[in-house]
């Protein structure tokens, strides 16, 4: 993955024509006095841009359990370590933001979407935003040409041009989700700390502590509407 810290609201900003509206997954996007502020601040305010360092951690837990499944315990070790450090940078990089899990989605598409499980909590918490990518909005009838504008969006988001990223969406027209990808914070700490302490005596048990860390992930989605939306032909009434 690709590190870049995206700025989501220059995401939005981009995508927008003049005339443009905005529609988050949980409201509504029109232009609003600071009381009810638009859904480019909205987003921006939930989740910011993408922790590095998170992003980092996550890949290091993923390349731990490929260690340890390969029985190098030492690169395991450094790995873990590695992920720990980068998890405390984490979080202090003021990416995280405060939902509960019931209100993220447990896999990335709706069409996708298993119950989310007993266990999950209506508690709000810390989420570490670590991955990003534009998705074709689903109500779309998808077509070689919008599948290659998305992905040309996608390739300018990682190489860290929010701007020429929306340029495209605008440019072809296309509506699109922006799909974040996120951990809980404070229990993926714990996770990882967990797979440290019992590393040497059973491995198993530390891969068993960073598959769940793995397991833990959750989805955000904003909608990034590129398409125009006509002017009205009259005023609206006082």
């Amino acid at each position: 993955m690709k590190k870049t810290g995206l700025m989501l609201a220059a995401l939005l900003a981009s995508a927008a024509p003049a005339g443009a509206g905005f529609a988050q997954t949980t409201s509504s996007a029109t232009p609003a006095p600071a009381a009810s502020p638009a859904v480019a601040d909205a987003a921006a305010q939930d989740f910011g841009r993408l922790s590095v360092d998170g992003g980092t951690a996550f890949e290091d837990i993923g390349l731990a359990r490929q260690a340890i499944f390969d029985g190098d315990l030492e690169t395991a070790g450094r790995l873990i370590t590695d992920a720990s450090t980068a998890l405390e940078r984490a979080r202090v990089d003021n990416t995280a933001f405060q939902k509960a899990e019931t209100d993220l989605q447990p896999a990335k598409t709706k069409a996708a979407q298993p119950a989310h499980t007993a266990s999950a909590s209506s508690t709000p918490v810390a989420w570490l935003p670590i991955d990003g990518e534009l998705v074709l909005d689903e109500a779309i009838e998808p077509s070689p040409e919008k599948n290659a504008a998305v992905a040309a969006a996608n390739r300018h988001l990682r190489a860290g041009n929010t701007a020429r990223a929306g340029e495209v969406l605008k440019v072809s027209g296309i509506d699109a989700d922006y799909i974040i990808a996120a951990v809980p914070l404070e229990q993926t700490r714990k996770d990882v700390s967990r797979a440290a302490k019992v590393l040497k005596g059973n491995p198993y048990k530390a891969s068993e502590a960073l598959r769940d860390a793995q397991n833990a992930v959750r989805y955000a989605s904003v909608n990034v509407q590129a398409v125009p939306q006509q002017a009205p032909a009259t005023s609206q009434a006082k």
